[in-house]
């Protein structure tokens, strides 16, 4: 089973793409406070550290520390201890990345960056446990086998899984960022012999899950973003939709206006119109149709009676 971050693991509400475009060598090197910046000012920190302020990824498991000293007092987390009854402490591992603030003997004064529930945990873990980012020639990030956890479902997958981020980065452009904590197979599109896993793309509002197979990664355009239905095809679309369900379908009057309509990053889109209609008594009432869209394709309705 995998073993996240203890933060990761609770639920939010308690704390608080293609190969890649150039071949570069995807095993993890740790940083260390010995690195210099050619034609750069440095600017000093701590006793004696230097000041970075640059965003990086982390190797294996490590505890946040107060001071930066293995026998320093670990980072509380105060939320999770109150609920769960029990002390428990920030620690940050291959999922998380953090911003640098400053490097000295062997430390490194840390701030999460992601996931983005945890941007206010700060603290010091040890430099050599911390690597660089790498990126394609394009700016995206390459993601490599020590950014994911990695479990009974997904640790004999792990090449295909990897390939399959840097190609959704890749290909997608609404998926700047992919959660590599959230990876998963799904329980309910796989099947005996034929696994589906899927990717958290985002985040808050905007997150998205992106599905695929083994099979499909290395193909061309597999994970092209989908292009959301406009405004007007989705209205008109909900429209028929809430004529076909009506009971009297020529008694259906829509009223001007008044159509809610969002779009989302995931290609997704969702309507709702109002309209009015006679009844199963031959009354006249009002009713509500929701619809969901992928791309231009219908995948979701309801109907609901309005007071």
């Amino acid at each position: 089973m995998r073993t996240p971050l203890i933060s990761s693991v609770l639920p939010v509400a308690l704390l608080a793409c293609t190969q890649p475009e150039t071949e570069i060598d995807s095993t993890p090197s740790s940083l260390s406070d010995e690195v210099m910046v050619a034609n750069e000012a440095l600017e000093a920190c701590g006793q004696g550290g230097i000041r970075f302020n640059d965003i990086v990824a982390v190797t294996g498991n490590e505890a946040v520390r107060l001071e930066p000293s293995a026998t320093a007092a670990r980072l509380r987390n105060d939320r999770a201890s109150q609920v769960l009854g029990r002390d428990h402490f920030h620690q940050v591992d291959g999922s998380t990345t953090v911003r640098r603030l400053c490097a000295q003997d062997g430390w490194s004064e840390i701030q999460i960056v992601t996931p983005d529930w945890l941007t206010h945990v700060r603290g010091w873990v040890p430099s050599q446990s911390l690597r660089h980012i790498e990126r394609t020639q394009s700016g995206r990030r390459l993601y490599v086998e020590a950014d994911f956890f990695w479990d009974e479902d997904t640790e004999n997958y792990s090449q295909a899984i990897v390939q399959a981020a840097n190609q959704i980065a890749a290909e997608n452009r609404n998926c700047e960022t992919i959660q590599t904590s959230s990876v998963a197979r799904s329980p309910t599109r796989s099947r005996p012999g034929d696994p589906v896993f899927f990717l958290t793309c985002g985040a808050g509002s905007q997150a998205f899950n992106v599905w695929f197979r083994p099979a499909e990664v290395g193909e061309k355009g597999a994970f092209d973003a989908i292009e959301p239905i406009g405004r007007l095809a989705a209205v008109s679309a909900c429209q028929q939709e809430a004529i076909a369900v009506a009971n009297f379908p020529d008694s259906v009057r829509f009223p001007l206006g008044g159509a809610g309509f969002v779009q989302h990053a995931s290609g997704r889109a969702r309507v709702i119109v109002e309209f009015s209609a006679r009844n199963a008594f031959d009354s006249e009432q009002r009713f509500q149709m929701n619809c969901l869209f992928e791309g231009d394709r219908l995948i979701e309705s309801q109907v609901a009676a309005r007071p």
